[in-house]
């Protein structure tokens, strides 16, 4: 009798023990991986250079390097493109601390200036690049340097590379070229392309995209597609629709932490995010090219 009540006490305490875990257990759960993809466009050493070009989304190379260390110190992992894609799948579980790496344009000083930084610490980042760019020298600005075939394979111990269209990037009418071409040129863009870089991984210019440019995108064996929208990438992320933090001078360190650490809407969702071009399906306008005007200074 006596060890009937002592096992009856043991159960219970076993019970009330396990109700008051199940609620921080469930919560474990629940939480998710959030990713931070990152995206930085232009790299520059002094900042007579920064107001020259004229960009928006400049980064120091001296803001490069504390961010990149901030990292390093804390065991950061950068994800390749198939990392994520696979963690997408769910086929792969990254280290809690997981960042993504990117670079927009495909600007030259991302090799001269990012890359020693990059290789110093052992981290991976992925340039998009704009193939026009890469391999016809004299569509380039005499203020800009691009990257070309060469150094593509120079640095691919570092950088591995995707496309931003071949030769879309663009504003027409105040809206990305994307969005404005008639189905046709679209194609030919991205065959063009896939010529020049053949890659599976692919940045809306100017974060501008549609259904119909996703499906386009699906038809070109594409896996994984970025925006400009804030946020992280989580485990019910779209592949086609994956958020990025772009990163520049206007950032602060502290915001760099805060972002790196999973942490940017705890302080910023209020703010309002601009340059989201998702709209409804306008393939097959054909626009008059003289009025296009290209940009190269921007995502």
């Amino acid at each position: 009798m006596q060890k009937t009540k002592y096992f009856i006490a043991v159960l219970t305490i076993v019970a009330i023990f396990l109700i008051l875990l199940f609620p921080i257990y469930v919560s474990a759960q629940r939480e998710e991986i959030k990713i931070p993809v990152l995206v930085y466009h232009y790299f520059y050493k002094d900042k007579e250079e920064a107001v020259k070009c004229n960009h928006s989304t400049v980064t120091s190379v001296e803001n490069f390097e504390i961010q990149m260390d901030y990292l390093y110190r804390k065991n950061f992992k950068t994800l390749t493109m198939d990392e994520l894609y696979r963690f997408l799948k769910g086929e792969y579980t990254p280290p809690k601390n997981s960042v993504v790496i990117t670079m927009d344009d495909g600007y030259k000083n991302n090799v001269t200036l990012a890359y020693p930084n990059l290789k110093r610490y052992g981290f991976k980042a992925c340039i998009f690049v704009i193939g026009k760019t890469v391999i016809d020298k004299s569509n380039r600005p005499d203020e800009f340097e691009y990257l070309n075939l060469e150094d593509m394979v120079k640095y691919s111990d570092v950088f591995e590379f995707g496309s931003h269209t071949y030769d879309m990037h663009k504003i027409i009418n105040g809206k990305p070229a994307l969005l404005q071409y008639s189905m046709l040129d679209i194609l030919f863009d991205f065959i063009n392309g896939q010529m020049v870089v053949q890659s599976p991984y692919f940045a809306y210019p100017f974060g501008g995209y549609n259904e119909v440019i996703i499906e386009i995108l699906k038809s070109f064996n594409y896996k994984l597609a970025f925006t400009t929208k804030k946020g992280y990438v989580t485990s019910n992320s779209s592949p086609y629709e994956l958020p990025r933090f772009t990163i520049s001078d206007k950032i602060s360190f502290q915001q760099f932490v805060r972002i790196v650490e999973g942490k940017y809407f705890e302080d910023y969702s209020e703010k309002k995010q601009k340059n989201n071009y998702k709209s409804r399906p306008s393939v097959g306008v054909n626009v008059n090219r003289r009025k296009s005007i290209p940009i190269l200074r921007r995502s």
